[in-house]
């Protein structure tokens, strides 16, 4: 969505500082808007004379036939669509027929006239809406993020130019070394005894969206089962192998990683004779193939639920309710 409206004081003292020659930048300073939101009002409204402005002096005006056309163009995509989608979709249209383009103040205004214009909860629910209102999120979260990081990086630089047997600690989530003080690491418990394993950047990122949260715990465990129970079991097996070198191996049908044929690193299966086989599948193989097929699931059942319509979902309520047979009998009975 655009910026906040212009009411009519603001619309009345735009047209007085531009009859006195103030420049578009000019009104901006005076109105604390943006220099493209004064543009955009001024088109909007017809208020265009390319004599004063350069800037100016490249504006197509609708004619009689664009108007009419973009107005039942506005009109026809109003219910199910934001002023943004229906500003993109005409431009686009625009472009192949060389007529002019709009802006978001010019959609709003004739929203407006026709009492078209959605409410800001309206708007929320459509995705398009969401979409942008997450990218937006996230751009910030990660501009400030890059910004805190390259502090951090200055003040660290200068702790170890000042102590160089500084105690650290290597944060789980940037992997990155930091110096191990409160300004680096935050405690752990009430009782501040212990440091957390993250470090304060990454502790602000993961204190994010819950999406954000989940992804980064699902990533972090990832990396848990790669670094410490594979590494763990491969030494392991190397050492029992050592041990017993002519103790039956198999490899993997997934990973191809070669393992001692054993229950812990190969389940069984029985087969319709009675017996009971090693499959060819090692257990992390099954274990990621598992993890993956339930986090998939939560994915797909997160958007069935985002998309669904809380009135349709309200009728169905009711009219399941009223499917239920009720006596009073069946209470005093």
């Amino acid at each position: 969505m655009a910026g906040r409206h212009y009411d009519t004081e603001e619309l009345q003292l735009i047209a007085t500082l531009r009859d006195r020659g103030f420049s578009i930048p000019a009104v901006a300073r005076e109105l604390g808007r943006t220099p493209s939101g004064i543009q955009g009002a001024l088109r909007a409204r017809r208020w265009v004379n390319p004599a004063r402005s350069k800037l100016m002096s490249s504006v197509s005006i609708f004619s009689p036939q664009q108007r009419d056309a973009f107005r039942e163009f506005v009109c026809s995509r109003a219910a199910g669509h934001t002023s943004t989608d229906i500003r993109d979709a005409w431009n686009q249209e625009a472009a192949m027929k060389q007529w002019p383009t709009v802006n978001n103040e010019r959609v709003f205004y004739y929203l407006r006239a026709y009492g078209l214009q959605k409410t800001k909860s309206e708007y929320m629910r459509f995705e398009s809406y969401r979409r942008r209102q997450s990218l937006a999120q996230q751009t910030r979260r990660a501009n400030e993020q890059a910004a805190r990081l390259r502090i951090l990086r200055i003040r660290r630089a200068e702790l170890y130019a000042r102590e160089a047997d500084l105690a650290r600690r290597k944060c789980h989530v940037c992997r990155e070394t930091w110096p191990l003080t409160d300004e680096f690491f935050r405690h752990s418990g009430r009782g501040g005894k212990y440091f957390l394993k993250t470090c304060k950047n990454c502790y602000r990122s993961v204190s994010g969206t819950a999406v954000e949260r989940r992804k980064q715990r699902m990533e972090a465990y990832d990396r848990y089962v790669m670094v410490k129970q594979i590494s763990l079991a491969k030494a392991d097996r190397d050492a029992f192998l050592h041990r017993h070198r002519n103790f039956p191996t198999r490899r993997c049908s997934r990973c191809h990683e070669t393992w001692e044929l054993l229950l812990k690193r190969f389940p069984k299966y029985k087969v319709p004779g009675g017996r009971e086989l090693y499959r060819r599948t090692c257990r992390f193989c099954l274990r990621t193939d598992s993890r993956l097929k339930e986090r998939a699931k939560l994915e797909w059942d997160r958007i069935q639920t985002a998309m669904r319509d809380p009135e349709t979902d309200a009728r169905k309520a009711v009219e399941q309710g009223n499917q239920v047979p009720f006596s009073v009998q069946q209470w005093t009975s």
